[in-house]
């Protein structure tokens, strides 16, 4: 993309308030990048999301079997491509530079006086806003097509779309609580650590023992563990060098061991059929892996940076990149979805078995076709993301209780939004625009002086 909006130089390089409704070209934006900006970071969290994208549309299936539709996951079908998530879980990483940018902007935050209810308040709007509009458009269609007697199809599709909003609920819990955990942190970091690890152990032994509900607190225990991993590496708490790398190696050779002797797969996304899944919640197998990715991540970092620092436009695209990430992330299932839908009612789903060579090549048009819907629905509500990132932030007119009750709503009915059952969609659908019409959408008329600006505190 050629041109990016002011705020992001505002937001996250300089730290001069300037005028919102200008545009500066990304060679301006390249250009304000202090010398100090941990490159990496941004070009980490561009490739995640597109790393998303990709990985979605390959393991998608939809294809006809005697006739009818069958869709669901490549591993359901084909379990013996489970190596394949190795390399393209990539949600852990993202989990750990989040941490890192929300360290910095909290530490910005603190400096500025700004009250840990407005940064969250901040950072919510500008993650809801645009699955708001994710959400709107889901809602209308659900209308639609109970009025012309589809709603059971398009619920389906509704579902689908919302198969990576799984990790909005989720970090929006880690987002509403990091001005404590980040506090704790920086004070108790051997405690907090040492917490996390013996709630993490209870609710893996409980999952063991056959516990009902107890063992998912570590949905909210194990991501955090990949935030706090990333305050760690922005305070500096991480190894550097070659000794960083050894630690990689060695958390590495520990998640082989790990899945090898003990009783989890050897694949690090969900499916069916598993005994103990690595992700539904996290497992010790997917700490070990996602610590060992987020590692050999910290340990490249300083090579990368320096890469984007010699090399103009990798860095004007990394800047492109970030701000359509939300964008590219929230709808890339629905363009997925709807070329699959267009395909079935067409007569062009193929039938073929998941998984074989021959399905393989059937998957090529599909991705060019699921290319050719996302782009002119990012263009159309890629603006919004980027209104939200505007410099102005969001004033919480109560206290942070109240803030944390918001956002426990709208991680529960982003949860609710991927649910097969209708009432429960509708309901997250409803939830999640009404956490966002009556609590984030409503924004003061601050200053772009009033946020947090440093340093990879997006």
């Amino acid at each position: 993309m050629g041109r990016v909006e002011e705020s992001w130089v505002n937001r996250v390089m300089t730290t001069t308030p300037i005028d919102a409704s200008t545009r500066v070209s990304a060679e301006e934006a390249a250009a304000a990048t202090p010398t100090d900006r941990n490159r990496a970071v941004d070009f980490y969290r561009a490739v995640a999301m597109g790393v998303v994208a990709v990985g979605h549309w390959l393991g998608m299936v939809a294809v006809l079997d005697g006739g009818e539709l069958v869709g669901g996951n490549l591993l359901d079908f084909s379990p013996e491509y489970g190596w394949i998530t190795w390399v393209g879980q990539v949600m852990p990483l993202f989990f750990f530079v989040g941490g890192f940018a929300s360290a910095t902007s909290l530490r910005s935050a603190e400096r500025k006086g700004v009250r840990p209810a407005d940064w969250v308040a901040t950072r919510l709007h500008r993650m809801v806003t645009p699955a708001a509009v994710l959400a709107g458009f889901w809602a209308v269609a659900l209308v639609v097509g109970g009025v012309v007697g589809g709603f059971g199809i398009v619920a389906a599709g509704a579902v689908g779309a919302a198969i990576p909003l799984w990790f909005l609920a989720n970090y929006t819990i880690d987002t509403a609580i990091a001005p404590y955990t980040h506090r704790w942190f920086r004070s108790h970091p051997g405690r907090l650590v040492g917490g996390l690890l013996v709630l993490f152990a209870i609710g893996e032994v409980a999952s063991f023992a056959g516990v009902r509900m107890l063992p998912q607190i570590n949905w909210v225990i194990g991501w955090l563990g990949f935030q706090v991993a990333g305050f760690a590496w922005q305070a500096g708490r991480l190894p550097t060098g070659r000794r960083l790398a050894l630690l990689a190696g060695a958390v590495w050779a520990a998640a082989l061991a790990v899945v090898h002797f003990g009783p989890w797969p050897s694949v690090m996304l969900h499916h069916g059929g598993l005994d103990h899944s690595p992700t539904h919640p996290p497992s010790t197998a997917l700490m070990f892996f996602g610590f060992a990715y987020s590692l050999t991540a910290a340990a490249a970092a300083p090579a990368v940076t320096r890469w984007l620092e010699r090399s103009p436009r990798a860095w004007k695209t990394t800047i492109g990149a970030n701000v359509i990430a939300m964008s590219v992330y929230l709808w890339h299932m629905t363009a997925a979805v709807v070329v699959a839908g267009v395909a079935y009612g067409i007569g062009l789903l193929p039938d073929v078995e998941p998984g074989t060579t021959g399905w393989w090549w059937t998957k090529v048009p599909f991705l060019v076709a699921n290319l050719a819907v996302l782009v002119p629905l990012v263009r159309r509500v890629a603006p919004v993301e980027q209104r939200a990132l505007l410099g102005g932030g969001t004033s919480w007119r109560r206290g942070m209780p109240s803030m944390l009750v918001a956002a426990a709503v709208l991680s529960a009915s982003v949860k609710a939004w991927s649910s097969p059952q209708p009432l429960v969609l509708v309901a997250g659908l409803a939830g999640t625009l009404a956490v966002w019409q009556f609590a984030l959408r409503d924004r003061a008329a601050s200053t772009t002086a009033d946020l947090p600006r440093t340093t990879n505190g997006s």
